[in-house]
């Protein structure tokens, strides 16, 4: 008899890295699945899965199985996944088994056997991205940044991230896909913002003596406070109502209007703090009410998109095989990233 090979557990970066004809196995939660037709009128599914190193978008064809191991009684025999069962598997963790394609000569990954887990023993939770960064090390970098800042402002700033506000802002993602969409992304996010923003502040403020590093730190934190009531995470990221028909910046500055009048900040405080978040998207075709029209407003808008397009190539790179160095084109980027080799190399002595 012919010797099978079998498939080892793989993570979504591993199979990235798969050629075609490459089998995986693996277990995942669900982001997303979307039912459509094929040309000859059979039902597929549109499937993207996630876990901590990444996520995977796939095809599940109409032969395909779908299996219902969500009871603890591994020994039976599993019951096929009924139609509402498969509906409503967005959230939950699966086992996937899957195969790469070649179709038209991108690869294509196709998901043959899907099936549910229990969730007890495999708590969506553990399958999500979340930040490298350990969130007690994002708290103290937290906390350090607003004892920097004059006593107005630092009180203020302690007023909001105390208490429930902190603690969504300290779990939310910062998107639901393009950049630090995982727990505490919202977190990472704005302190990155912030150190960067604040960098630029003490180095301009030789040339600019009028530059108020302190309001440049406020609102570099506050920028995306709408955040927390534009996305969930349970456990995925997920978009809520208010965040489609609203959008992040009219919410943080509601929400930032309400906490500077319960903490009596001054006008010229609120003003210039409220201004840069309204603005810091830079250009209104990008969604900002009003342009960047401050020293401030213009640091704090320029970190934004700076930390933006950084995570943008990091993301685009990380699957780069060895010897690559251009990446597939970006869609929220626009563009190809492009790695060099002494880059390549200092990645492989890193790993």
């Amino acid at each position: 008899m012919p010797t099978v090979t079998p498939v080892r557990m793989t993570n979504v970066s591993d199979i990235k890295k798969l050629s075609a004809s490459e089998a995986f196995k693996g277990i995942f939660v669900v982001n997303g699945l979307l039912k459509k037709t094929d040309k000859n009128g059979r039902p597929y599914w549109e499937m993207t899965v996630s876990d901590q190193r990444g996520s995977l978008n796939a095809k599940v064809w109409s032969d395909a199985g779908w299996w219902d191991r969500s009871t603890p009684d591994l020994e039976s025999k599993p019951d096929m996944l009924t139609e509402s069962q498969i509906n409503s598997l967005k959230g939950k963790v699966v086992g996937i088994t899957g195969k790469v394609a070649d179709f038209r000569g991108q690869l294509q990954y196709n998901f043959n056997a899907i099936t549910l887990m229990n969730q007890e023993k495999y708590p969506p939770a553990q399958y999500v991205a979340h930040s490298e960064i350990p969130l007690p090390v994002l708290k103290e970098r937290l906390e350090s940044m607003i004892d920097s800042c004059r006593p107005e402002i630092r009180d203020f700033l302690k007023s909001v991230f105390d208490g429930e506000t902190g603690r969504a802002f300290c779990s939310a993602p910062a998107a639901v896909s393009n950049h630090h969409a995982y727990a505490h992304g919202l977190l990472e996010h704005s302190l990155a913002v912030t150190d960067s923003a604040k960098a630029m502040a003490d180095t301009y403020r030789d040339i600019y003596h009028s530059l108020d590093t302190d309001v440049v730190v406020a609102g570099a934190l506050l920028h995306d406070i709408g955040k927390i009531y534009a996305y969930s995470i349970s456990p995925i990221p997920e978009i809520t109502l208010p965040g489609a028909v609203l959008d992040h910046i009219a919410l943080g500055y509601a929400a930032f209007d309400r906490l500077a009048c319960e903490a009596n900040l001054t006008s010229d405080l609120k003003l210039q703090i409220g201004h840069i978040l309204l603005s810091h998207h830079g250009q209104k075709e990008f969604g900002s009410p009003v342009l960047p029209a401050t020293l401030e407003a213009l640091i704090v808008s320029a970190a934004d998109e700076l930390d933006f397009r950084l995570f943008c190539w990091k993301d685009a790179v990380k699957d780069l095989l060895p010897g690559q160095n251009i990446s597939a084109f970006h869609f929220a980027a626009q563009r190809r990233f492009w790695r060099s080799a002494a880059q390549n190399g200092r990645d492989e002595e890193s790993e």
